[in-house]
Order: C-alpha cells, then structure tokens, then sequence
C-alpha cells in the first residue's frame, strides 16, 4: 500500500500550521494591532464577514481548542471585540454565556424575502456592538474586502480539488487543518500560512513520474461526507481505503463552507452577497432540515455523487436529528445513504462497497 505521506515536501508546509493552536493568542492579539480591527468571533461562521470587514471588523470562527473548554468567557473577552451566537439552540454554544455574547437572529428561508432579513439582523449587530450605521458603508471598501476573502475561498477549492486528483497528496487530518486555519484566522494571515501547501502541491502534481504512477484507480464509486462539528480524520481515511471517494462533505467546519463564488468588482456586490449567503445550506442547527435538503441534498445527483455516508455525531443532536429524514430523501433520489457511528463504520463501509 502506498504512504499517503511520502510526498514531505508538502508535510514540512504543514510546520506553521501545526503551530498554530501554541501560538495562537500572539497571533490574533499581534494582527489587532497591526491591523488597527476589531474581532467579532462566533463558534461557527454564519454572517458574511465582508460587511463587517468593511468597516475594519473581522469575523472569524473560535477554535474547537478554546471552544472544547469550560469557562472560557473570560478568554472569550480578552482576545475578542465581541462573541456573536445565533438564536438558534446550539450545542456550540453550550459554554458561551448568553451574558457575555450577543444574539443574532438568523433568517429563515432563502432569497430575496431573506436577504432582507439577512442585511436587517447585520444593520442592527453593527449598530448595537459597534454604534456603526450600515448605511455609512463604503462600497469601494466593500469590494477590496470581498477580493481578500474571494482570494482565501478559492485558495481552499483549489487544494480541495487537487486532493481529489490525488488523495496521497494530503491526509484528512490535514485537508482539515486547512480548513480550521482558513476559519479561525483573519483572511490575511489564513492567506500566507496556507499559500505555501498550494504552490507545493502544484509542484508536486506538474511531476510526471507522480502523473504516471500516483493516480489512484482504486475508487469504485463518489461520496458525500455528512457529520456535525467534524469528522473524525481515521473514519474519512477509513472510508476512502475502502474504495470510496469523498469529493464533498456536509459538516460546520468542511470544504463547503468556501463554495461562494463572487465578483468582488460588482457595483451592486452588496446585494449580490447577501442573496449568494441566503442560499448557504449552514448547518443543522442553523437551517430546517427541508431547507438544508432543498439547497445541498437535491442537487447532488448533479455532482455524481453516489452515496452520502451520514457520520453520526455525538457531540451534534441536531445533525442525529435530522439524518433519518435525509437518509430517506436519498433513497427516493436514487442515492445510497449509509449511517454510521464511531463504532460500526468500518463493518458498514466494508459491507457496502463489497456489494458494489
């Protein structure tokens, strides 16, 4: 079998990430200050950080390692400007005083009617955490601000895509840190810790030798990933040796949270916003089930995905909650769900793909 890890050139890209939870107060403390912003965080991103970037506000996700720990508000409140819930009931948010936080209200449905609703709910937590009138915006700002996250979405795609080419190139242990880095650090900064792992996988996928000899014949069919706050790196990795190909996830921390596409250099880009993040699946506390299955679900046949093997979460009810429902839905779309728990995947997986 061949080592998913021999390729070190792009491990030692992963040295300065690895550091990051060690360092990680000096990082966010040094880039307030030279930045000259402010931090709004929240235990998941849901409000489009452009609007608030454009009044010199970052929005970034807290680290499941400050997250994970029991009285943390008085972290919370040394290193943030401010901590943003959503009403929703979350498990989330289950160490986060409700005292020291503030709530947004996120918008049912999609479209035009929650657009609306979406760009209300940002008017008011500007006006009430920073005394900021939204309408002051400057679109210009707007747009520069939109070009740098535009920029960190689609460094995240193009390694997520090239890992789809060639599965050896990166394990899901750090296709992961990937992802949490882009989410927990200013786009700038998430920007130069990430850039390098790209340039170095682009080399690494121009050698012909590798071209030749590394693809990887060895999938019989495409899958979907669904969990809650994450998936556990083993179970990804167990699942692709088995001969299933993960080209998409649904978790609150994985690829999909980048697939917004916009045109930074639009005149009308603070419309066009807040209609593409009316459209965004969230995640199961966030967003009804039939809304998830209406904006993600229905549309995987498109993708030719095949099976969608839904990880049960112990540390998520609302996403245990909601898989009977989409495992249901599935099979009326000609799709194979699969649902499995830390102690039965490999048995399931197993079974499964020897029926292939």
């Amino acid at each position: 079998m061949r080592n998913r890890m021999k390729y070190n050139s792009i491990a030692s890209k992963f040295e300065k990430l690895s550091g990051i939870e060690t360092d990680f107060i000096n990082i966010i403390t040094g880039y307030k200050t030279d930045h000259n912003k402010k931090i709004i965080a929240s235990p998941f991103l849901f409000i489009p950080p452009e609007v608030s970037a454009a009044f010199n506000i970052i929005t970034i996700k807290i680290p499941d390692f400050i997250l994970n720990k029991t009285g943390i508000t008085d972290n919370l409140k040394s290193l943030y400007d401010a901590v943003v819930v959503s009403d929703r009931t979350s498990f989330c948010n289950r160490n986060i005083s409700p005292d020291s936080s503030y709530i947004f209200k996120t918008p049912e449905g999609f479209g035009e009617d929650a657009s609306v609703s979406l760009h209300n709910e940002i008017m008011l937590m500007l006006k009430e955490l920073f005394d900021i009138d939204i309408k002051s915006i400057n679109i210009e700002t707007l747009k520069k601000e939109t070009a740098v996250y535009e920029k960190l979405r689609r460094l995240v795609r193009s390694i997520s895509a090239l890992r789809s080419e060639n599965r050896f190139l990166l394990t899901n242990t750090q296709l992961t840190l990937i992802f949490e880095t882009a989410l927990i650090l200013p786009p700038e900064t998430a920007i130069s810790f990430i850039s390098p792992v790209l340039e170095e996988m682009k080399k690494v996928m121009e050698n012909e030798i590798v071209k030749i000899n590394e693809k990887d014949e060895s999938f019989k069919i495409k899958g979907m990933l669904y969990g809650g706050r994450s998936i556990p790196s083993d179970i990804a990795h167990s699942i692709e040796e088995s001969g299933i190909l993960l080209i998409e996830d649904d978790s609150c921390t994985g690829r999909r949270l980048f697939d917004i596409s916009l045109n930074s250099e639009s005149e009308y880009i603070f419309y066009e916003l807040l209609d593409a993040y009316s459209y965004r699946a969230l995640t199961p506390c966030l967003r009804s089930v039939n809304e998830r299955y209406e904006l993600l679900y229905k549309l995987l046949k498109n993708f030719n995905i095949e099976a969608v093997i839904f990880y049960k979460d112990d540390n998520c009810g609302d996403s245990r909650e909601e898989i009977d429902y989409l495992r249901i839905k599935m099979m009326r779309d000609g799709i194979d769900p699969l649902v499995i728990d830390k102690n039965n995947y490999k048995e399931i997986i197993e079974g499964y793909v020897s029926r292939l």
